[in-house]
């Protein structure tokens, strides 16, 4: 983002799977040009799409607008292959009064085309964030909207984030400019984030965890009925206590080498060493025999739900083997 402040090349490629970073480099990109929406040439490439409809947007001059832009989405001729020395001579001998964003997922750095425009352009590879890397975005957001976080706040927002299945910048972003516009003060307390963020549906479903480390049978199973009603939740589930299991197996076996609780969080690739430390709490009433077999009767009620082979109740006899322990 710092180098867009500089003078703009006429060629992006901006990849990832981290949208929050490519729609800010685009909508940076195009307010530096200044140029208004309607004046903006966008294309969904798709897979029988002629490249040279690409080409031809690209090559083309401008008539009601000084500059001709090009936004390509999907652009995934990145990782195709094929040769693409049309397009390349296009992007190398392109138009000053032309500029071209491409957008895609994933790119194959060993392409000649990827390589040519690492030449010519400039490249944007935005990776999915992660748990653990949030405390530096959210320190610039805090930044950027004025305000400061106390210890308990951060705790709990470490804990929301850590239970998104998959994180979400946008979401949060747009969270915390509520909270924000509620917050007269500067500090943003618990409280604030209680009361104001939004409660994703999906975060209901780690109540269960709660309930079944806590040994509370009928919660747990209550809570499993109520998710399953709508069955097509049920990989979720089988998501979330895999990955559940899978941590307390990874939390017994380093702390039986002497690892403390607080030491869980990097090799638990979890938020906070405070939610590290409640994994490794909540291993202690588990033996890996249990977790073991769990492990692994999971991976076949996964494989059984995917072909109708299994129902809620083989959800219920795993949730109820782990709550009676």
């Amino acid at each position: 983002m710092k180098e867009l402040d500089g003078e703009l090349k006429h060629v992006y490629l901006l990849s990832g799977k981290e949208n929050f970073y490519i729609d800010m480099a685009r909508e940076k990109i195009l307010s530096k040009l200044k140029i208004s929406r309607q004046d903006v040439f966008n294309i969904e490439y798709k897979e029988k799409m002629p490249l040279s409809e690409v080409i031809n947007a690209i090559d083309t001059s401008p008539l009601f607008s000084p500059l001709n832009v090009v936004v390509v989405r999907n652009a995934t001729f990145f990782s195709a292959d094929g040769k693409f020395d049309a397009l390349e001579n296009s992007l190398i001998n392109i138009l000053p009064s032309s500029y071209v964003i491409f957008i895609v997922e994933s790119v194959d750095k060993r392409r000649k085309l990827y390589k040519a425009v690492s030449k010519i352009g400039a490249m944007l590879e935005a990776e999915q964030i992660r748990s653990w890397q949030i405390g530096e975005w959210l320190d610039e957001k805090l930044k950027s909207i004025g305000k400061t976080m106390n210890g308990a706040a951060r705790k709990f927002f470490s804990e929301r984030v850590e239970m998104l299945p998959e994180i979400s910048l946008w979401y949060l972003e747009n969270e915390l400019d509520k909270v924000a516009a509620y917050v007269g003060g500067r500090e943003i307390t618990a409280t604030d984030l209680q009361r104001i963020m939004a409660e994703p549906p999906e975060l209901s479903n780690f109540a269960i965890i709660d309930a079944i480390n806590a040994k509370q049978t009928d919660k747990a199973l209550l809570i499993l009925r109520n998710q399953l009603r709508d069955i097509y939740k049920a990989p979720l589930l089988i998501g979330l206590l895999v990955r559940h299991v899978r941590q307390l197996m990874l939390a017994k076996f380093h702390l039986k080498r002497g690892m403390k609780s607080k030491e869980l969080a990097r090799p638990l690739e979890v938020a906070s060493p405070f939610i590290a430390q409640k994994i490794g709490d909540a291993s202690r009433s588990y033996t890996p025999k249990i977790l073991e077999e769990t492990f692994l009767e999971l991976a076949d009620v996964d494989f059984d739900f995917k072909f109708g082979r299994a129902g809620a109740e083989a959800l219920e006899r795993i949730v109820v083997k782990l709550c009676r322990r």
